[in-house]
């Protein structure tokens, strides 16, 4: 049970045990307008409120209407603005830290104040879009440029097939075929019959156009 001096334990008027005392306590070192209270809705589940601060907050004749979750009404009804749900271990060890350090994960005054974080949000929203852009306008590119290949290969616009690739530096082995596309083929396909041009003969050395002493 909590103890009387913690005021971050609000059973709502129910009967209800409370967290565990050093639980309770170190929620309050951490920040003494958190409130802790039962869940009207879900059984072994608790909803963390923190303190309203500014404007007298609204009645129950206020809220009809408005808020469809009995937790929402409940947590504004108690002055309290909801932050959570915590719900109860199943080991039944109530370990705070995973709690705190979301809480000081989403703590907006420990990120520099509002302007601040929606600045920033702001600045991960905008390049996230450029970062999606970038990808649609690259992927658009590669697409476009194999369809262009394709289509030179299929009309024999290209002296290579498109999906070849040749050695950016050095010249080919000497003698060595060249894959070309025959356009005069009557494939039906328009891709043409694919032949081989011949590398050309090497001339002789000794070879003359008349002997010498020739009459």
């Amino acid at each position: 049970m909590a103890t009387a001096t913690l005021r971050n334990w609000n059973p709502d008027g129910r009967a209800i045990d409370a967290p565990p005392a050093y639980f309770l306590q170190r929620l309050q070192d951490f920040d003494a307008m958190l409130v802790l209270m039962p869940s009207r809705e879900q059984p072994e589940a608790f909803v963390l409120g923190r303190r309203k601060q500014f404007g007298p907050g609204l009645t129950e004749k206020g809220l009809a209407g408005i808020y469809a979750k009995a937790d929402t009404r409940m947590a504004i009804l108690n002055g309290t603005a909801p932050v959570c749900m915590v719900y109860k271990p199943v080991s039944g060890n109530w370990n705070p830290d995973t709690l705190l350090v979301k809480l000081a994960a989403r703590d907006i005054w420990a990120h520099g104040g509002a302007d601040k974080v929606a600045d920033t949000l702001e600045a991960q929203e905008d390049a996230e879009k450029k970062a999606l852009q970038k990808s649609i306008r690259d992927d658009l590119y590669n697409r476009s440029g194999d369809a262009w290949r394709s289509y030179q290969a299929r009309t024999g616009q290209a002296n290579h097939l498109f999906h070849e690739r040749f050695p950016t530096t050095g010249n080919p082995p000497h003698g060595a075929g060249v894959p070309v596309l025959n356009s005069d083929s009557s494939s039906t396909a328009g891709l043409g019959k694919l032949r081989t041009r011949k590398a050309p003969a090497k001339r002789k050395r000794n070879a003359t156009i008349g002997r010498r002493g020739h009459r």
